[in-house]
């Protein structure tokens, strides 16, 4: 479970992803999600800017959360990569309430499909940049490229069934299993342990709130990594 600061964006969030189900997307309008939050229509323009820019707001914190995650990571690069991944899902199965709904509303709106698609492509270019200087690159080559869309690919073939089904309890143990092949994919193309190397439960809690400075962010993943040793 990751814990964050921030209760007043989940609450916007919360709130305009319950109007777009009950009024629709797009007979929603920004004014009504004010009222719905008692949040000025002034205030929520600054902040947010648009209805997509609300529905995809955490994500966007999430986000930059992951980037500063790997920045400060003192793991191979392969295991950063993929506890970011971690986060990265975790920030989807910790709260269905939102989660769910926005995957219904994705499906059912094409400008909405096209804005999931630019940030899961955001994530791969992440990777893929982690990955290439992390490895003494510099324009990511084809074997960082193979690997941060593998991520992507494992990282959305587990949500998917999960938000299919959100009810299921074996999520996590399919999410390691899928992130254990990637691991086994990487591992010959850069030169690191492969599957089943680690000899370590993957599970990682991470408390932390919006500001956290990034060294401490990654000392606290790290510490949750290494208790699970």
């Amino acid at each position: 479970m990751v814990e964050r600061n921030g209760g007043g964006t989940r609450a916007v969030v919360l709130a305009a992803v319950r109007l777009f189900t009950e009024a629709g997307y797009d007979a929603t309008t920004m004014a009504g999600i004010a009222e719905a939050t008692g949040v000025s229509r002034r205030s929520l323009f600054r902040r947010f800017g648009s209805k997509e820019d609300v529905l995809f707001a955490e994500h966007d914190e999430l986000f930059e959360t992951v980037v500063r995650y790997m920045e400060a990571s003192p793991e191979s690069p392969t295991d950063s990569v993929l506890t970011a991944a971690r986060l990265v899902f975790q920030g989807y199965v910790r709260d269905p309430e939102i989660t769910v709904p926005r995957y219904r509303l994705v499906r059912a709106h094409p400008r909405l499909r096209d804005r999931e698609v630019a940030m899961t492509a955001r994530y791969q270019a992440a990777f893929s940049r982690h990955l290439a200087e992390a490895t003494g690159g510099g324009r990511p080559s084809l074997e960082v490229e193979v690997v941060a869309a593998a991520v992507i690919a494992a990282h959305n073939h587990v949500l998917r069934g999960w938000l299919r089904d959100p009810d299921d309890g074996q999520v996590w143990r399919r999410f390691d299993e899928a992130m254990e092949r990637v691991r086994a994919l990487a591992a010959p193309l850069f030169g690191e342990p492969g599957e089943g190397a680690s000899g370590r439960d993957r599970i990682v809690v991470a408390v932390y709130p919006g500001d956290t400075d990034p060294a401490e962010l990654a000392r606290r993943v790290t510490e949750a990594v290494q208790e699970r040793r």
